[in-house]
Parts: C-alpha cells; sequence; structure tokens
C-alpha cells in the first residue's frame, strides 16, 4: 500500500476538542471510574446517542462553564436524539452525524428485545446517500394488502394530517432553514422495503400520477422511498394541529406486492451548495483533530490548542455549518493554524519518503480546470485514494453525481464511499485564490502551486537574413551513370 495513503486514512480517525483533564472529568460525571473508560466513551461520537437528557444537561453546563461552547443548554423540552446532535456538532466539528446516529439506531433495532411491540424497521439498511440525512419516523401503520383475496390492483393507507407535519426541531433549533421532504417507504417485512419502481400514486382523490420523471428515475439509481412533501398543498400546509386524514391511493402494475408496512420519515435533503459546505468543515475538523491528538499528552499545549479552536468557531453558529462562504472561512483559518500531517507529512515522514524515491525529476503541471464542466475550479477536491495531483470542483461533483448511487472521482474513476473519503486541498485553494486568473500551475515537490510564467516572444534578427536565395546546382545521378555505361561500352 502507498505509504501516503495510508498516512490520509489514519489522519481520519474522530477527535474531540477536549483535554486529557476534561476527558476524565466528564467520566466521572456519567458514573466511569477509569480514565480508559471516558476515553473509549467519549471518543466515539455514536456514545453520545446513549446518553440520557440529565447526563446530556450535565455535560452541556460542564462545557459551558468550561468555555468551550457558548450555546446555552436546551431546556427539557427538546428531545433526546436533538440534543445529541447539538453535542456531536460542538465537540466534533464537521463530523457527519448522520453516521453515529444510524449506527446507534442500528444497534437499537438489532438488540431490540423479542418482546417488543413494535419491531423497528431497518431504515439503517436502506440505499441512500449523503444528499439526503434521515431524521425520525413519522408515521407507520401495518397492512393487510397480502391477504386480501381481490384482484383489484388499488389500496388506499388513510394518513392523519398532523403526522405530516414537517416543523419538527433539528439540531435543537425550530427555526431551521433545512430543507426537510417527507419519504414514504412500502415495505415487505421489517428488514425488506419495496422498490416502487410499477406503481402509480394518486393523493386525496386525484386522477393525476404523482410520481414525477425524476422519482421514477431515483427508483432505477436504486432507492427506495417516494418523495410526497409536494403532492398536494395539504401536505405543505400541514401543522401539529391539523384535524382529518389524507388518503394515498397506490396502483400496483404487474403482480400484486407483498406489502406488509407502510411509513412516513423525515428526512433532510441538502443541497449541493451545502455539501461543499460540509466538506470545508469536515477537512477543517481533520486539521483541529490531527492538532488536538498531537498535542494530548502535553497538557498546557493542549490547553493551548483548544484555547486558539474556540476562538476560532466562536464567530460561527451552528447554523453556520451550510453557509458556504463561512464554511470556507473556518476552513482557511483552522488550515492556517493547525495544518500538519494532512497535506504536509512531517520530517520524518520525509525521510521515508525520500527513500522510496529513486529519481526526482521536477514538478508537475497541474491543470485547476474542473474535468466535468471544463470550468476553473472553485472549490478543489480529491478523494483520500487518489494518487494524482488534479483536483476537481467539489460543487459541480456533487451536482451531478450526488444522485447516483455509486460514487467515482470523475479523473481516474476510483470508487468513493461518501463524503468521508473526500477533502479539500489547503494548497490548491490558496493558489486559485492567489492567482485567479491561472489555468495551469506548476506543482513543485514541496505543495508549492507556481504559476506558469508565458513564453517570451523569440526575436528574429533581420539583418543575417540574405534578402534573395542563391539557386542551388542540381546534379543528376541518372547522367553519371550514363557517362559509365558508355564508357564500359567502348571499352
Amino acid at each position: 500500500m502507498n505509504i501516503n495513503l495510508y498516512r490520509r486514512r489514519r489522519l481520519r480517525s474522530t477527535q474531540p476538542i477536549l483535554t486529557r483533564v476534561q476527558i476524565r472529568d466528564l467520566g466521572r460525571k456519567i458514573g466511569f471510574t477509569s480514565f480508559r473508560q471516558s476515553v473509549e466513551y467519549f471518543m466515539d461520537p455514536y456514545n453520545y446517542f446513549k446518553l440520557s437528557k440529565i447526563k446530556m444537561a450535565d455535560i452541556h453546563q460542564y462545557l459551558w462553564d468550561q468555555g468551550i461552547t457558548h450555546e446555552k443548554c436546551p431546556n427539557t423540552h427538546i428531545r433526546q436524539g436533538d440534543h445529541s446532535r447539538v453535542l456531536i456538532s460542538i465537540l466534533f466539528p464537521g463530523y457527519p452525524i448522520i453516521k453515529a446516529s444510524e449506527q446507534h439506531y442500528r444497534d437499537l433495532r438489532e438488540n431490540r428485545s423479542p418482546q417488543a411491540k413494535i419491531i423497528d424497521l431497518a431504515y439503517d439498511q436502506l440505499p441512500i446517500t449523503d444528499k439526503f440525512e434521515r431524521l425520525e419516523e413519522l408515521y407507520r401503520t401495518e397492512v393487510d394488502w397480502h391477504k386480501l383475496e381481490n384482484d383489484s390492483k388499488q389500496y388506499t393507507v388513510e394518513i392523519p394530517l398532523k403526522k405530516l407535519n414537517r416543523s419538527i426541531v433539528v439540531e435543537g433549533h425550530a427555526s431551521s432553514k433545512l430543507n426537510v421532504r417527507l419519504f414514504l417507504y412500502l415495505w415487505s417485512s421489517e428488514r425488506m422495503a419495496w422498490t416502487p419502481s410499477s406503481i402509480s400514486l394518486s393523493v386525496d382523490h386525484s386522477a393525476e400520477d404523482c410520481l414525477s420523471a425524476q422519482d421514477k428515475k431515483l427508483h432505477e439509481y436504486g432507492f427506495n422511498h417516494i418523495d410526497i412533501t409536494e403532492t398536494t398543498d395539504a401536505i405543505t400546509k400541514a401543522t401539529r394541529r391539523s384535524t382529518g386524514s389524507l388518503p394515498f391511493i397506490f396502483t400496483f402494475h404487474g403482480k400484486r406486492p407483498n406489502i406488509r408496512h407502510v411509513s412516513v420519515c423525515a428526512v433532510i435533503e441538502k443541497s449541493s451548495q451545502e455539501l461543499t459546505s460540509q466538506l470545508y468543515v469536515q477537512t477543517a475538523s481533520l486539521y483541529i483533530g490531527q492538532a488536538m491528538e498531537s498535542s494530548s499528552r502535553n497538557v498546557p499545549q493542549a490547553q493551548a490548542v483548544q484555547k486558539q479552536v474556540i476562538e476560532l468557531l466562536r464567530p460561527f453558529d451552528l447554523k453556520d455549518k451550510l453557509d458556504l462562504i463561512k464554511t470556507e472561512t473556518i476552513f482557511l483559518s483552522c488550515a492556517e493554524k493547525f495544518l500538519t500531517a494532512w497535506n504536509n507529512h512531517d520530517k520524518e515522514d520525509k525521510e521515508e519518503d525520500d527513500k522510496d524515491i529513486e529519481v526526482y525529476t521536477g514538478g508537475e503541471y497541474v491543470s485547476v480546470l474542473d474535468p466535468i464542466m471544463l470550468s476553473r475550479i472553485e472549490h478543489p477536491t480529491r478523494c483520500i485514494f487518489c494518487t494524482h495531483n488534479t483536483c476537481f470542483d467539489a460543487e459541480v461533483f456533487f451536482k451531478f453525481q450526488v444522485t447516483s448511487m455509486q460514487w467515482k472521482c470523475p479523473i481516474c474513476l476510483v470508487k468513493i464511499r461518501g463524503i468521508q473519503d473526500l477533502y479539500i486541498d489547503y494548497h490548491a485553494k490558496l493558489a486559485l485564490k492567489k492567482h485567479p486568473n491561472e489555468e495551469r500551475f506548476l506543482l513543485e515537490k514541496n505543495d508549492v502551486y507556481l504559476p506558469i510564467e508565458p513564453l517570451a516572444p523569440i526575436q528574429v534578427d533581420m539583418k543575417n537574413i540574405p534578402e534573395k536565395r542563391t539557386v542551388a546546382e542540381i546534379i543528376s545521378l541518372d547522367d553519371d551513370n550514363d557517362e559509365i555505361t558508355s564508357k564500359r561500352q567502348r571499352s
């Protein structure tokens, strides 16, 4: 394996912005007696979903007292999962919370007691991309369509309007501007969702098919959801005080499916700009985590690094993590302060690299034109598995590949598992900002991008050029051969 790729994968470990003393204090608050238990617990964002409301309130108050956050502790009306998201956003800036929440949901579902009245549906096994982040299940009902003996292919489900309320609390903020969508799923069992490939859906006895061409295209990609957010005005205006129900009429084309459950889930849909913002914060968190990890054994140095991190993140609110301009500022500030081993190797690493390199042939010409749109790159991005130095634009990549189930690098076609495999190239970003008109750079060995100077025009001295060309004498070889043959004949 390439040693540089191994280093980049190793540096992606999560690291909270906590010192060892603070981890020990928090461990005592939740009942841990050993420092090792505290470290193993607070280093994994998944464990924060296991905390009770009282313990999360104690942790949040401790972070407030230590000056780690300026977000006040939410009131007791906040849901447990939303408070967990707030704590993860504070301690693990840039970490994709959906990874921890899905792992927590999977453990709850798999370890559910056999005597439980309701078995959780396997949302964690649904095919999904980073564009969608599942929040929670809003409605669920069991149907017996597989037991019906009639030959009718139309089935109706009545869903209460108050269950289709989208004004839910996201990360403790009711005034969030996130795009919350409502996804409907059909389940043949608790573990298997049915792909609505040959189906028509009408809402509120409407004759029109609510499934658009885009929805059917998503089903061909492998998605199992039906977006019902804008199918009718009643769903758009639904609140928690709405009364009545809305009929959903399903028409199946072909063999009758074995449907046992129908559910509606709230999902956050992220735009290409929001995903790019998330990538900026994620890369910045890698720099912060590396700085915290390298200084963890030195308590004064770790406190100094933590203080710098808090000062950099203090002007930005939790809502600003999806603002492209503000996240770009966070990235540049954190990279300037904490850039160490992600793009630049340590001295020991450089010595090991020099042993592997036999001949250094010089710099490499790197284009800053996006391979997809052929426009100038604004957000230079690479995959951790890529071996090339050329970047692609993150926003353009998310715009064209986010609906696909299989992401690939547009340059080398290496498989990208998700946004966690991408990062912003800091040195390329600086070069693009410093030289806004350049389209090609010379990349030196120490990750320095140099602009390519235009070639000077060749000056020709016209005095040395003769006015008229002399006529060359033409010698025919055929004439010589004729003379030789004639001499031979005479002899």
